[in-house]
């Protein structure tokens, strides 16, 4: 059929050729100052975006996990890459993690609020109730794995992003443009949002800058000031004249007409979701845990008991309309005790040999002193990664000073959550 073809039917090297709306970050920020919420300190280490499931999985453009033994994995793990109905949302998927060939990233409502799309880091896309499925992009090789997807206003259509800026539309959802140049980003792409029309969105990146396309306002970003932890979500408000991002230490920073209503940070939980209750009172942060903290007249929703939470995370959280929310979950490989140091990795060799081997090794630390150790860890992230990893006894530990074998562990389970994008996206593809 003639007419505009979508992005699944083109290469991710063609993009550059196709689109000419693709801008860098320079063109597209204004120069007013942004509003922060709070103003921590800047950090080196960013997260890429941390991690759908489907009733007919093959239908809806994913495939069966195929092979198990070895170490543990999330074939393993019934509550690994599952959606959890909270608040009293509908439980639409199977009461198990499905087995799909990759780990969730993020989770998109529809606007009736009777089904949802999850997406996984291949573009496999997954839909439940009455969620519309349009396509997916996991029969393709992509140059940078998905971190995101965006509902289209009208329920028919979704955009997908990857980490490298690369977006794919679906559906009625209209391409827009995408980051043409990713080799000259500073940070990964996290997270993008839709537009309330449906004619744009905003792409964020861990640094916290912020990208507009189409009709996207665009409100300022999180590069102009310091802060303390990665940027690991956006949410628009309902005007769409604002947008709130979500640091992963709880931290709540409010752009254009967003009303900051105060922040999730407790030194104990990482965050990882943010957004708007349909009523468009406040905001809910979702945290790793599953816990949903309600901010500036949000209800928040309690956790419940998980004690293996660090195994298969909460990664995305999407708001329904009539109320409650669907959380979905990841997975994360048990990490190796210290005695058992994974310090022959190949991404952890790749990653030393461009952050440390030739600046002290596990001794290293920047000229400044900011960064620290093998892995030029900043101490705030350092504290927030061994928490998560369950290594209550780092916390506070200088990480240049912490033995080998734990600084392994540490930065070994940040990448198996995060990917290669805290240290720029290098040494990618290695396991």
């Amino acid at each position: 059929m003639a007419g505009r073809p979508t992005e699944r039917e083109r290469t991710p090297l063609e993009l550059d050729h196709l689109h000419t709306q693709n801008v860098s970050s320079a063109s597209r920020r204004r120069d007013h100052a942004p509003r922060p919420a709070r103003a921590p300190r800047r950090t080196r280490l960013s997260s890429v975006g941390l991690i759908g499931a489907a009733l007919a999985l093959l239908l809806a453009g994913g495939a069966m996990f195929s092979g198990a033994g070895g170490a543990p994995s999330a074939v393993d793990d019934p509550l690994a890459n599952a959606v959890r109905a909270v608040g009293g949302a509908p439980a639409l998927a199977p009461s198990t993690g499905m087995r799909i060939n990759d780990n969730l990233v993020d989770i998109a409502a529809t606007r009736s609020g009777r089904g949802y799309w999850a997406v996984a880091a291949d573009g496999g896309v997954f839909a439940f109730g009455d969620a519309r499925f349009a396509g997916s992009v996991a029969n393709r090789a992509l140059a940078a794995p998905i971190v995101g997807i965006a509902a289209a206003p009208h329920g028919n259509g979704y955009w997908l992003v990857g980490s490298d800026g690369g977006v794919f539309a679906f559906g009625d959802a209209a391409f827009h443009g995408a980051m043409g140049n990713p080799g000259a980003m500073t940070a990964a792409i996290v997270a993008i949002a839709p537009t309330p029309s449906g004619e744009g969105y905003w792409l964020v990146g861990a640094d916290g800058g912020v990208f507009s396309f189409g009709d996207a306002a665009f409100e300022g970003a999180a590069t102009s000031f310091a802060h303390g932890a990665p940027i690991v979500a956006i949410a628009p408000t309902p005007s769409g004249y604002g947008y709130y991002l979500l640091g992963s230490d709880g931290g709540v920073f409010a752009f254009g007409d967003a009303h900051f209503g105060g922040s999730a940070v407790d030194g104990q939980h990482l965050a990882s979701a943010i957004a708007i209750p349909r009523n468009g009172k406040g905001y809910l942060v979702a945290r790793t845990d599953g816990s949903v903290v309600g901010l500036g007249g949000a209800r928040s929703i309690p956790a419940p008991l998980d004690l293996l939470a660090v195994q298969h995370p909460v990664v995305a959280l999407a708001a329904r309309a009539g109320g409650g929310a669907w959380l979905a979950t990841s997975f994360v490989p048990p990490v190796p005790v210290a005695a058992e140091s994974p310090s022959q990795d190949a991404f952890l060799r790749c990653t030393r040999a461009h952050e440390s081997d030739s600046a002290g090794g596990y001794r290293a630390f920047s000229p400044d002193g900011v960064y620290r150790g093998a892995y030029q860890f900043l101490r705030s992230t350092w504290n927030n990664v061994a928490r998560a990893a369950g290594r209550a006894d780092l916390v506070g530990v200088d990480p240049a000073a912490a033995s080998p074998a734990d600084q392994d562990q540490i930065a070994l389970f940040l990448f198996r959550r995060s990917g290669p994008g805290p240290w720029g996206g290098r040494c990618r593809g290695l396991q």
